[in-house]
């Protein structure tokens, strides 16, 4: 007679740990002024080797990075996204009439086993204010 039930179950269990690296517990994105503050935070970063956040608008057909991170162990992150009203390429600032938004950011969280990426959506849409603030910032850039 076998008893393989717990011994196999246990095996699944711990080879579903080693390839997620790291549970995400808090990925926000906010307006903060004329600039998106973008928040991050994992429980643990056992195997994590890094951290790339891509953002995408809702006319855009691609998602693009906009910061890369490696993993330090402090377990929370924060990324002040203040080229939000840019053109790729960071040289031209966008129109704030661009209506490129809603804007959704991606994190994947890079490391040995399968990468693992997370989304959020840009909660609420600046004010007519905080678009022009960002674009007469982004000319002196």
């Amino acid at each position: 007679m076998r008893r393989s039930g717990p011994v196999a179950l246990l095996l699944v269990l711990w080879s579903a740990a080693m390839v997620y690296a790291a549970t995400l517990t808090v990925f926000t994105a906010a307006y903060s002024g004329a600039i998106v503050r973008v928040d991050w935070e994992v429980n643990s970063e056992t195997d994590v080797t890094g951290f790339e956040l891509a953002r995408k608008g809702a006319t855009e057909s691609s998602y693009t990075v906009v910061n890369t991170t490696a993993a330090t162990g402090m377990r929370h992150y924060q990324y002040l996204d203040a080229n939000v009203y840019r053109t790729t390429g960071g040289t031209t600032p966008a129109p704030p009439s661009a209506g490129n938004g809603p804007y959704t950011y991606r994190l994947t969280v890079r490391g040995p086993g399968a990468d693992q990426s997370y989304l959020t959506v840009l909660a609420g849409t600046p004010s007519a204010v905080q678009r022009s603030w960002g674009t007469i910032k982004s000319m002196f850039r």
